[in-house]
This record gives C-alpha cells, structure tokens and sequence, in this order.
C-alpha cells in the first residue's frame, strides 16, 4: 500500500453499516449511518517498500461456480510489454497521496493479462463497499446464462441499477433474494480470490472484503470472457454521473465526467473502524485493467480522498500507458 493503513480492529461489531456521506450530510445504506467525526492531525505515514422480494429461482448457494478456467486470466503473453518504470510510478503515487493522508492499493494490467504496476499491498482484503457489487451480479448473470436460474425483468433492472447508479436499495434486494454471501463465496472460488471473503456480519455487503489484486484479477477475467463479462462491462460503461443515493460518481478514473469506451464502478462507504473508503476501478479503451483502493481516516473528508484518487488515476494512466 501507498501511504498509510490503519489497522481495522472491530471489523465486525455490532452495528455496523455501510453509510455514504456527502459534503456535510450523512445517507445511509444497508445498515445503520455513522456520523462524521472532528478532523485531527498527525495520521502516521507507512513507508514505501518497494427486506428480499421474492425469487423464483433455486438457492444460489447450491448453483455451480460457473467460471470456465479458460475464460479467467489469460496467460501472459510472450511477447515483452512496454516498458514501466515502476519505481518512478510508485514514488509519484505516494507523492500524491501521502500528504493526503491517504492509503492506496493499486494495481494495473495490460490487455494481455501482464501485470504492469502493483503496489506492495495490493494483496491485502480491505472493505469493498460498493464493488461486491461487480462479484454478485456476475454471478447472476453466470447462473441464467447456463440456466440454473431465471432472472425476471425485475432482478435484470436491479442488476443494472446496481452497477450504473451503484443503487444500494437495488444491491440489498438482490443479496437477500439470492444469498449474496454465497455468491461471493462462489466468486471468490471459481476466480481464484484470495483475498475475497462476504461481510462478517449478516446483511453488511458493503463490509465483505476484496483486494486490489483480486478486483485487477476479476475485471481482466471479465474482458477475457468470463460468463457475464459482456453485459456487466456494457453496464459498467454505462456509469451514471450521479449515483441513487446523490453522491457524484465522477472521481478516481471517471474524473473527467466521461466514461466512453471506459468500464468503471466507484465505491464509498463511512465509516468501517473509523476509516472512510474510496475506489475507483474499470477497464480503459485500451485494455489495461486499473485498480485504486483509498482508505483514510474518517476524520479526513471525501472531498480530500477524491482529489487524491483524481491525482492518483492520473499518474496510473500516464505512467502505465
């Protein structure tokens, strides 16, 4: 990780919730809202290293993976990539996020699946908020497309909401209708997730875990043609510049306010011990794969976490181009 994280003790306690905050307001989701706390000074810097409709279909926890091995990853390519100075990407990152106070997991892959950028702890699960999203609905769209499951009008609108306006009501109905931690689960096992795990707590699907790795891992799986991966990038291409709930989408890869030919989903959530998460992560025109995880203290504010994802995204795209 680039900057610095704090440990997350208490991942599980009682109450808590996935909470979107705007500029001064609180808007709640899948759980109880936590209030913002009074700015402080001194966060220590980590050194550099190196209620369910109803569903007609059968449980999904008894549904097969539905992840063909030869639609995940592809193999690296033999031909040698264009050359990255890594260490200078990195060193720009931490310029930009450390006097933020700000943590990032980065990770980029080219269109042939080599891994071009990686930070040092882009390995490690941190809360997904609202990318848990991409691993449900893939899933869905898996089980219809191999008929072990029959999505009606209702469940498809969902789906999409749940991506394009990162709809959390959308999101709540379609985990409790078809087990959203099982689906996880299921993701996280046929995609090889190592870092993937569904909420400690019951219903908090924003807590379930993902790290920059796994996500890099899962949307260049997608491009490859994993089952779904069609439609979901369409959505994804299709991100709303306001989500449901108000919050503006446009930061991290979609700051310029156009997504294109660009597949993205953003997420946020406040605050998970006490740290406050922003990401940004999508598939450009050109193939690469781009990931930011940010997480900071919940006394820093969006508004401070977006302008380091922008700066962020920035350097990743210029410098892995």
């Amino acid at each position: 990780m680039v900057g610095s994280r704090m440990r997350r003790a208490g991942r599980g306690l009682a109450g808590a919730a996935m909470t979107c905050l705007l500029a001064g307001t609180v808007a709640c989701s899948a759980g109880t809202a936590r209030s913002e706390e009074s700015p402080s000074e001194g966060t220590p810097l980590r050194q550099l290293d190196g209620a369910a409709a109803p569903s007609s279909a059968a449980p999904s926890s008894a549904a097969p993976s539905l992840t063909s091995p030869s639609l995940t990853t592809p193999s690296p390519a033999t031909a040698t990539p264009p050359a990255v100075d890594e260490s200078a990407v990195l060193a720009e990152l931490r310029a930009v996020v450390q006097p933020a106070g700000v943590s990032l997991d980065a990770v980029v892959i080219d269109e042939d699946a080599t891994a071009l950028l990686s930070t040092p702890d882009a390995d490690q699960p941190v809360p997904s908020a609202s990318l848990v999203k991409l691993l449900v609905v893939q899933q869905l769209l898996a089980r219809s497309a191999a008929g072990v499951l029959s999505l009606g009008p209702t469940d498809l609108e969902r789906m999409e909401r749940a991506i394009t306006a990162s709809d959390d009501r959308a999101m709540s109905l379609l985990w409790d209708a078809h087990d959203g931690a099982a689906l996880v689960r299921s993701a996280a096992a046929g995609f090889d997730l190592t870092g993937t795990a569904p909420p400690e707590q019951r219903g908090q699907w924003g807590e379930a875990e993902m790290s920059a790795a796994d996500t890099g891992h899962f949307l260049a799986a997608l491009t490859a043609g994993a089952p779904g991966g069609e439609t979901l990038l369409g959505w994804m291409r299709d991100a709303s510049p306001n989500a449901a709930d108000g919050f503006d989408q446009r930061f991290g890869l979609l700051a310029d306010g156009t997504a294109g030919a660009l597949a993205a989903k953003q997420g946020w959530m406040c605050c998970v011990a006490g740290q406050r998460h922003l990401h940004s992560v999508g598939v450009l025109g050109d193939g690469r794969t781009v990931v930011l995880l940010g997480e900071a203290p919940s006394s820093a504010s969006f508004a401070q976490l977006r302008r380091a994802l922008d700066e962020a995204a920035a350097v990743l795209v210029a410098g892995t181009a």
